[in-house]
C-alpha cells in the first residue's frame, strides 16, 4: 500500500511517520504551488472554497508519483470539508485515476480498521499503538519547532536565521526513526534557536484566527506569518496549530478536547450553534486576544467559507467592543502578494500608532506565547548597535 495525503503545513512529517511505522509506504507530493493550484481549480466546482482546489491538486500530484491509496478525513458536519474526500475521489476517478480510498471518520471506523488490518498484517494492533505514539511525538516536535521559529523571526538580528534552523531540524525530525531521536532533535533545535542573535527591540504581536487550512498552509495564505515577521517586524501567531489539527479528532491529547469545549462555552452567547468549522476557536481567539498580550487580530479565510463568513459578520462589532484592531483577509486563487503587502503594512502602521506611545509594545500578559527555550537566559540577544541588552519581552 502506497498511501498519500494532501499537504497542510508541516503535517506531512507526523503523518509520514505514522504510515512508515506501520510498515507501509508514504507518498508525499511536492509542496503546493501555482501549478498544483491551477490543476486543482481546473477540475473543481467554481464556487467551492480554495482549500478544496489546493488539496485536489495535491492528490493529482501524489497519484502521478505512484500512490495507490488516498487518505482523507471525512465526516457528516455542516462545513463542506467533511465531504472533500468523497467528492475529490469521485472527480479523480472521473479523470481516469485508479486508487483505493481511505476515508477516516467516525462513520467509517470499522471499514478503515479492516483495510489497515489487511495492509499491515499480523500484529497490526501492536504496530498501530506504537505508530500512534510515534505520530504524537513527531506532531509535538513539529509544533514546538514552529512556535520557536514564529517567536524568533520578527526579533532576529539577521533575517533568515530562524528559517534556516527551522528547515534543518524539521528535516531532522522527519528523518528520526525513534522517539529518543525525535526528542534529541528538538533539544538540539532549542540550543540552535537560543544562539540566534536578537535585536532586543519590542515587537508588535498579532493573533491570526480563521479557517484551519488558510492558517496552516503557507502556500495558500501567501506565507502570511513569515511575511509579517520579515516585512513588518510583527509576531503573527495562529490560534490553531498542526498539533491540534492532528491530535484533536483522535483524542491523543485530551487537553485539546477540553480547550475546544471551553471555547464553545465562551462563544455561546455570540454563536450558540455549531457550524462544523473552526468558528468557536475564531471567536474565542478574539475574546482572549487582549488578555493574552496581542495588539491586534487578523481574520484569514477562504472565499465562500460558510463558518468563517458567519464569524466575519460578528467580529467587527466584537473587536470594536474589545478595542482590538481587526484586519480581514479573504483568499482565493486570484489573491496577489502586492495587495496583501499593502494591507499588512497599513495594518501594522495602525498598531504602531495606537501602541507606540505606550512603552513596550506587545508586552502584554501573554507569557505562554513566548517559547520556554528563551526563559533560561538572555544569550544571543544584542541591541541594534551591537551592545548586549536584556530582552524586552521578559
Amino acid at each position: 500500500m502506497k498511501i498519500a495525503f494532501p499537504h497542510m503545513g508541516n503535517a506531512y512529517i507526523p503523518l509520514k511517520g505514522l504510515v512508515e511505522e506501520l510498515g507501509l509506504e508514504a507518498v508525499v507530493p511536492p509542496r503546493p504551488s501555482q501549478v498544483s493550484l491551477r490543476r486543482g481549480a481546473l477540475h473543481s466546482p467554481e464556487f467551492v472554497c480554495l482549500p478544496f482546489k489546493v488539496t485536489l491538486g495535491d492528490c493529482m500530484a501524489a497519484l502521478d508519483q505512484g500512490a495507490d491509496t488516498l487518505a482523507m478525513v471525512c465526516g457528516m458536519w455542516a462545513c463542506r470539508f467533511g465531504y472533500y474526500g468523497r467528492i475529490q475521489h469521485l472527480i479523480l476517478r472521473d479523470l481516469g485515476y485508479e486508487f483505493e480510498s481511505v476515508l477516516v471518520g467516525r462513520e467509517e471506523v470499522e471499514e478503515v480498521l479492516a483495510k489497515l488490518k489487511g495492509a499491515v498484517g499480523r500484529g497490526w494492533r501492536r504496530k498501530l499503538v506504537r505508530a500512534l505514539a510515534f505520530f504524537r511525538a513527531k506532531a509535538r516536535a513539529v509544533d514546538e519547532l514552529e512556535r520557536m521559529a514564529t517567536w524568533t523571526r520578527p526579533r532576529e538580528a539577521v533575517r533568515g536565521m530562524a528559517d534556516r534552523v527551522l528547515g534543518e531540524y524539521l528535516a531532522g525530525v522527519d528523518a528520526a526513526s525513534t522517539l529518543g531521536e525525535t526528542r534529541k532533535r528538538v533539544e538540539e533545535a532549542r540550543q540552535a534557536f537560543r544562539s540566534i542573535p536578537l535585536t532586543g527591540e519590542p515587537v508588535a504581536r498579532v493573533r491570526v484566527v480563521g479557517e484551519l487550512y488558510v492558517l496552516l498552509e503557507p502556500a495558500l495564505n501567501l506565507d502570511l506569518v513569515r511575511r509579517l515577521a520579515w516585512n513588518c517586524r510583527v509576531e503573527a501567531r495562529p490560534v490553531l496549530s498542526t498539533y491540534r489539527w492532528l491530535l484533536h479528532p483522535v483524542w491523543l491529547d485530551p487537553r485539546l478536547n477540553l480547550e475546544s469545549y471551553r471555547a464553545r462555552r465562551k462563544v455561546r452567547p455570540y454563536l450558540p450553534q455549531v457550524l462544523g468549522g473552526e468558528e468557536h476557536m475564531t471567536l474565542a481567539g478574539a475574546l482572549t486576544a487582549r488578555g493574552d498580550g496581542f495588539d491586534g487580530l487578523i481574520h484569514a479565510l477562504p472565499l465562500t467559507c460558510m463558518p468563517e463568513n458567519i464569524c466575519r459578520t460578528l467580529l467587527p462589532d466584537l473587536c470594536r467592543k474589545l478595542d482590538l484592531p481587526l484586519l480581514t483577509l479573504v483568499f482565493d486563487e486570484h489573491t496577489s502578494t502586492a495587495g496583501l503587502d499593502a494591507r499588512l503594512e497599513a495594518f501594522t502602521d495602525l498598531l504602531v500608532s495606537r501602541k507606540g506611545a505606550r512603552r513596550g509594545i506587545g508586552n502584554g500578559p501573554g507569557r505562554e506565547a513566548f517559547p520556554h527555550f528563551l526563559a533560561r537566559g538572555t544569550q544571543g540577544i544584542v541591541s541594534p548597535r551591537g551592545r548586549a541588552s536584556p530582552p524586552q519581552d521578559f
